[in-house]
């Protein structure tokens, strides 16, 4: 059986739970929205930058975040984003729930597009084969991704849009060790 910190985040503890979901709930806020956009997210690629990758994302502090490379559909070039994300073993369970006002967010059509990409948590970059969920899988890890962020939920309820991505370590191949 999982524990919770297995469950929800690589370290994500119950006595943590209490200040995440005040920043979660915090995050369905119209000014939070803009600035998770153009502070928070950009600022998270910059530090991983600036330290090759050797200091985590800042929002990493706050909730379970990974850093999730994709292709541009249209520009074919690398495009990366924090994400907020529910761990399962090597699975990693990610959402986007689309807020009021907004456009929908290039990560979840690149990686519908490609489905695949890389991504960097706790240090470690590895190639990921992804599959967007649908009903009953959205179902089961719904709750989970509304524990760590609860700001979904809002999104979701405003605009009736949202999903749901399993992320899963692909095993490296002789071409590209």
């Amino acid at each position: 059986m999982q524990t919770n910190s297995q469950t929800q985040g690589d370290n994500c503890h119950n006595w943590a739970m209490a200040p995440r979901s005040a920043i979660g709930r915090i995050g369905s806020h119209r000014a939070a929205v803009w600035a998770v956009k153009n502070l928070v997210s950009p600022l998270d690629r910059f530090i991983v930058r600036v330290s090759r990758g050797r200091m985590p994302p800042p929002s990493s502090l706050a909730v379970p975040t990974l850093l999730l490379t994709t292709v541009g559909r249209r520009s074919g070039q690398d495009r990366t984003i924090p994400l907020v994300y529910v761990r399962e073993g090597d699975r990693y369970i990610v959402a986007n729930a689309r807020p009021a006002g907004e456009r929908r967010n290039p990560w979840v059509l690149n990686l519908r597009a490609a489905r695949s990409g890389r991504i960097k948590v706790r240090g470690e970059t590895f190639r990921v084969s992804a599959e967007e969920l649908d009903g009953h899988g959205i179902a089961r890890w719904w709750p989970a991704l509304l524990d760590v962020w609860p700001a979904f939920g809002e999104h979701f309820a405003a605009t009736g849009e949202r999903a749901v991505f399993v992320l899963e370590r692909v095993a490296p191949t002789e071409r590209s060790r």
